[in-house]
């Protein structure tokens, strides 16, 4: 589907860095936020993970006692 819009010049010079057309450069750009936040969703997992892992370490280390 093709659509006709208003882009600013500035807008449009910053999406074809991105791709060879309006188009594919905001696809391109979609793509690249998505993948940042799944790394940063991943980056909060690890850091649950090891505040967990460091919880249950303590826990054992304060029943010896």
């Amino acid at each position: 589907m093709s659509r006709v819009v208003r882009i600013d010049e500035e807008a449009l010079e910053i999406a074809l860095k991105y791709g060879k057309n309006l188009s594919l450069g905001v696809m391109k750009m979609e793509e690249m936020i998505q993948k940042h936040k799944k790394t940063k969703r991943d980056y909060n997992a690890i850091e649950e993970m090891i505040r967990r892992a460091i919880r249950e370490e303590l826990e054992v280390l304060a029943s010896r006692y």
